[in-house]
């Protein structure tokens, strides 16, 4: 055996090494999600729209704004158009600091709607979760209601999330779809994407823990609860997770209705992505070592074991696909010489990332060819880059000072 040779081996064996180490770990993962995907498509078909209650709360939406005036106009012709008593609705259009015609346009708007008011927040730019609470100490509403600056609810929107509201369910989000999600390749992964997370994070575990999370968007919660929990944590760079884990951890639910839609933009440069999902990345951190300690506050195990995957969803994905690398490149070192073992893990890990996909364009009625076409170029793309993402996310999160970074919009 040549030195060459010897040298192939060692290589191969340390990456076998490395492969069954993580495989071990991420690989009943894996199967955990494929679960999840069942239990949401049962969740979905099973789902009906909630009776709309005879007398309904007064709302306060809530919609955090800084240079927004490529979309603001219609989202707040949008928030007019909602099927809610006018009398009973008031939009908060939060202006923090912007610097175009955000407040210009937003004034010319609320002078035909007087329930939507536009305000200034004083000493902003400290980030969304400090608007947030600016506004939370202004609304009138028994309810609150939170929308991004991008969002256009569908008209029976907010009816329906309200609808769900109880002692039980004190908060309770709706579905988010990508409103430009034909604008490139990025807008199709990203669609693709937060249909499968909608399907099995929300739907999913909803039919098995009675619960889901909240996103950053298309959400009501009762104010009472939200002045008990003090608002939301300025430092949190993901204030809607941190938020959620703190509801839950109260022993209460948030609830989940699919059919309570709203549509928002989302980027289409990947530079972009990168920098948004680098700060959910870090947000996700944050709120790990903030509330690790309260994890025994979380009713039941399965629970507790699924809201830490949720938390740590960016840096697990990175992993799965780092182990699948691995495998690859044994392969390729070996020049295919593998072990079957080796080769069907490998195989799985491939199917079972389609048939996710494939579920959430499938519940989520994506017709569209390319889509589905471009669901196995998604792993090998859209996905890797999910590595550099989790890494760029521990240095963000390990900064002295974190800045709430805004995503630019384009005309839609």
């Amino acid at each position: 055996m040549g030195p060459l040779t010897g040298a192939v081996n060692i290589v191969v064996a340390v990456l076998h090494f490395i492969w069954l180490f993580s495989a071990a770990v991420i690989y009943p993962v894996f199967f955990y999600y494929i679960v999840l995907t069942i239990a949401g498509l049962r969740y979905n078909s099973k789902f009906k729209e909630p009776a709309i209650p005879s007398e309904l709360p007064s709302i306060t939406i809530l919609i955090p704004a800084r240079n927004e005036a490529v979309v603001i106009r219609d989202t707040l012709l949008a928030m007019a158009n909602l099927d809610y008593p006018k009398d009973k609705l008031e939009v908060l259009l939060l202006d923090d600091g912007s610097t175009d015609d955000t407040v210009r346009i937003a004034e010319e708007v609320a002078k035909e709607y007087p329930f939507i008011r536009v305000v200034r927040v004083e000493g902003g730019g400290r980030g969304k979760s400090y608007v947030l609470n600016y506004g939370l100490r202004l609304a009138r509403g028994e309810v609150i209601a939170v929308y991004d600056a991008d969002n256009r609810p569908e008209p029976g929107a907010l009816k329906g999330l309200v609808a769900m509201l109880s002692d039980e369910t004190p908060a309770v989000t709706g579905k988010v779809r990508t409103i430009n999600w034909k604008g490139n390749i990025l807008t199709r992964f990203i669609c693709m994407e937060y249909l499968y997370f909608q399907l099995a994070g929300q739907s999913g575990k909803s039919k098995l823990y009675k619960t889901a999370v909240l996103p950053g968007t298309n959400f009501v919660i009762k104010k009472d609860l939200l002045e008990e929990l003090g608002g939301w944590d300025e430092e949190a760079l993901a204030e809607d997770l941190e938020m959620s884990f703190r509801i839950i951890a109260m022993g209460k639910r948030i609830a989940y209705n699919p059919l309570a839609v709203t549509w928002e933009q989302e980027p289409e440069s990947w530079r972009v992505w990168f920098r948004q999902r680098t700060r959910w990345a870090a947000g996700n951190v944050y709120t790990v070592k903030e509330h690790i300690k309260r994890f025994r506050e979380i009713p039941g195990w399965g629970l507790r074991f699924d809201l830490l995957l949720t938390l740590m969803v960016y840096y697990l994905l990175a992993i799965a696909v780092i182990v699948a690398d691995v495998a690859f490149v044994a392969l390729l070192v070996t020049f295919g010489n593998v072990t079957w073992f080796t080769g069907l893990i490998l195989s799985f890990v491939y199917v079972a990332f389609l048939l996710e996909i494939f579920a959430g364009l499938y519940d989520g009625k994506i017709r569209s060819i390319g889509c589905w076409l471009l669901a196995p170029l998604m792993y090998y793309t859209y996905s890797q880059i999910w590595i550099f993402i989790s890494l760029a996310g521990l240095w963000e999160a390990g900064k002295a000072k974190k800045v709430w970074y805004k995503t630019p919009r384009t005309a839609v």
